[in-house]
């Protein structure tokens, strides 16, 4: 991604100077601080690492992990509005993948019924898999992936600047012991053939415009415009066209819509939240003859009562290509006892553009220690189906494998 990190290089001069700028501030003279906006800053740093063997589909072996630096800066003016800036850096290292893009299975273009873009495989503009060889994630993934100034004031909140859009924005993420591995929305993933995702991430983290709504009788609203998607960074990536070997879609202006619930009944003490999220893009580019415009559907329901949490998700997407849907579920409980959280969760996909799907469950616990230290140890099982060719026709082959995971997290 080093291409895609000279692109937002604005955004890390942002990030760079936004702290100096911010913690200068009490070394000024008084008089010089009277006449200079305060801001209440915030540095936040998390690693975490995952040791787990690498599965067939895995271009890379462990050790997998990841480093994450946040930084916020907030002022509250005298009309009780705040202004503010907030910035993620995220380093990471996974089994190959960018973002959720990946190449799954064997099934070129003009072959049985693979389908063909002009004679190149066509790359899904909302998951990014392909057929074929040639995507692969750096090792390891750098990049900024929140960069944004913000007010918030009386019944809205307006944002500008690199970050997830208005479906992502008001879906909240189900419940689950483990930061890295995950069934769904895996940030990390050994087996390199969990190809569910139910995360509503068609702009990703390019730079948009946001509006958001308070929360008002539960309910909040937010909607975002994204001029221009095409962004690789470590969460999200979308591939560029490969002359010779891929055709994909530059993804112009996403429009998203998010609508989310939280509340909790006094009467029961049970807490639901609930979200559904609607982007809409436009495909672009040279080879935007063989895709459509992208869309994806996602909604998620949580229920939480003393320490039991339990959540279900699902994204529909077609992909940008016509014929070609892209479906995703998950499900997970979680169970919360004093410093220690236990989880299981499922999830399955299936992907009509590579003629794949997989199924993965995921179960273990982990403990947090008030050092910030957190240790946690778990089982995953992966099964999975992709394309291949044989005497001329295309079949699916089946492999499936449970591996052992050790997750150790560190937060400042």
């Amino acid at each position: 991604m080093i291409p895609a990190l000279r692109a937002h290089v604005r955004a890390f001069r942002i990030l760079a100077a936004a702290p100096i700028l911010a913690l200068a501030l009490p070394a000024l003279p008084a008089s010089a601080q009277e006449r200079t906006p305060w801001f209440d800053t915030d540095i936040r740093l998390g690693a975490d690492i995952v040791l787990a063997p690498a599965g067939a589909g895995a271009a890379r072996s462990g050790p997998y992990g990841e480093v994450r630096l946040d930084y916020t800066a907030e002022r509250i003016l005298e009309n009780t509005s705040r202004v503010g800036f907030a910035g993620g850096l995220v380093l990471r290292r996974d089994s190959g993948r960018a973002g959720l893009a990946q190449t799954t299975g064997h099934c070129p273009p003009g072959a049985a019924d693979c389908f063909d873009a002009g004679g190149l495989a066509p790359v899904g503009a909302f998951t990014g898999f392909a057929a074929v060889p040639g995507i692969s994630g750096d090792d390891p993934a750098l990049a900024v992936e929140t960069a944004f100034a913000y007010w918030r004031g009386g019944l809205v909140e307006i944002r500008g600047g690199y970050g997830p859009g208005a479906a992502a924005l008001e879906s909240e993420p189900l419940p689950g012991a483990f930061w890295l591995m995950r069934a769904d929305a895996a940030r990390i993933d050994p087996s390199g053939r969990n190809l569910a995702s139910t995360a509503n991430t068609l702009s990703g983290h390019a730079p948009k415009l946001v509006l958001r709504s308070v929360r008002l009788a539960g309910f909040r609203a937010s909607a975002s415009f994204t001029p221009d998607g095409d962004v690789c960074g470590a969460s999200f990536c979308r591939p560029a066209r490969q002359p010779g070997t891929l055709a994909a879609a530059s993804v112009r202006d996403i429009a998203e819509l998010g609508l989310s619930f939280d509340h909790r009944f006094a009467a029961t003490g049970v807490r639901w939240t609930a979200g559904l999220g609607l982007s809409h893009g436009r495909a672009t580019g040279a080879d935007s003859a063989f895709f459509d415009d992208p869309w994806a559907v996602s909604a998620r329901l949580v229920r939480s009562q003393g320490g039991w949490t339990a959540g279900l998700s699902t994204l529909l997407s077609n992909d940008g290509v016509s014929g070609a849907r892209y479906s995703a579920q998950a499900a997970s409980l979680a169970y919360e006892s004093g410093d220690w959280l236990f989880s299981l969760e499922m999830s399955q996909a299936r992907s009509g553009l590579v003629h794949a799907h997989s199924r993965s469950v995921l179960a273990g616990a982990s403990r947090y220690f008030e050092s910030g230290l957190i240790l946690g140890a778990g089982i995953a099982h992966t099964r999975s189906g992709e394309a291949e060719l044989s005497g001329g026709a295309r079949i699916t082959r089946t492999r499936e494998r449970a591996r052992l995971f050790l997750e150790a997290g560190l937060r400042f």
